[in-house]
């Protein structure tokens, strides 16, 4: 009887295994980038800094299509607060910093065999500048675009006092800092 206990806990232990390793198989692969952003815009210090971009999952189609028509229907604020309510798709850390995580990642082909990709998440704001009347509160979202050639490699801009906008089915970006900071010298790490 010991005996058939041990191999029936073998075959679930070797049954777990193989559903881990299918389940590993079919996640979506993890990217990692690495890049300088150069800051001469009008928000946040000047200067050069090494980051590191990491992609764990793109956002799925349904989650896609469900934030584009609360975009369109209700608005920005109902986006992000719907955005706030997804799952990490995405992070962005300096060598000096935490980790700051992204909840919408999406990425398109280019006709030369390149990527486009675009990740969006709330940005950062002090309790002083959320209760004031400031301006710079409805432009509440940081967003990161890359393009990228087949390799890998690239350049790419970081928004972060950024308003979102549809024009028909395109989603677009009003800055109000004088422009993005760059991200020059993208790589793919992984």
């Amino acid at each position: 009887m010991r005996a058939l206990r041990r191999s029936t806990a073998g075959l679930l232990m070797i049954a777990g295994t193989m559903q881990a390793l299918a389940a590993l198989q079919n996640s979506p692969p993890r990217e990692e980038f690495t890049a300088v952003l150069t800051n001469i815009s009008n928000v946040g210090p000047t200067g050069l800094t090494p980051v590191n971009l990491h992609i764990t999952r793109w956002t799925p189609a349904e989650e896609h299509n469900t934030l584009l028509t609360i975009l369109r229907e209700k608005g920005q604020d109902a986006f992000l607060s719907k955005l706030m309510d997804m799952k990490s798709v995405a992070w962005i850390a300096t060598p000096t910093s935490l980790r700051y995580d992204f909840f919408y990642s999406r990425a398109s082909t280019q006709e030369d065999g390149g990527r486009r990709i675009m990740l969006i998440s709330d940005r950062p704001m002090q309790i002083g500048e959320r209760t004031s009347a400031s301006p710079s509160r409805d432009y509440p979202f940081t967003v990161i675009e890359l393009r990228l050639d087949k390799d890998g490699r690239g350049e790419g801009t970081l928004a972060q006092m950024v308003q979102l906008r549809l024009l028909g089915d395109i989603l677009g970006i009003e800055n109000l800092a004088t422009g993005p900071m760059k991200l020059g010298d993208v790589k793919k790490v992984k």
